[in-house]
């Protein structure tokens, strides 16, 4: 990835973070990397830990983001989220899978966007 594209991603995922703290979710992890996978942020909202990809799309329109988070990226962080809940250890916890998509249009968040199975 380039430098323009990384710094990019990591502007995006600054301004999810600072919306879904504004929203009560407390983060747990950050870029977090497993051997087929990366998750964004990883996020505690009550007894839930959240898996969010971030989408920045500043020249985009709302859809273009969630459009990129295809079943082949789905795949990709479902197995990144099963490796960090079992470090985790704490079953407790229900896991869901956010996506928050940042374009032109302003901040979407689009919770439980896709599910295991």
């Amino acid at each position: 990835m380039s430098a323009p594209a990384y710094q990019s991603g990591v502007s995006g995922e600054d301004l999810a973070l600072h919306y879904l703290r504004s929203k009560g979710m407390c983060l747990e992890a950050r870029r977090y990397r497993a051997s087929d996978g990366e998750i964004d942020l990883i996020m505690r909202d009550g007894d839930i830990l959240v898996f969010v990809e971030v989408k920045y799309r500043p020249s985009g329109h709302h859809g273009d983001g969630i459009l990129a988070v295809t079943p082949g990226k789905q795949r990709r962080m479902i197995h990144a989220a099963s490796v960090y809940y079992a470090r985790l250890k704490d079953f407790s916890l229900q896991p869901r899978f956010d996506v928050v998509e940042i374009t032109a249009d302003g901040i979407f968040h689009i919770p439980d966007a896709f599910r295991i199975g």
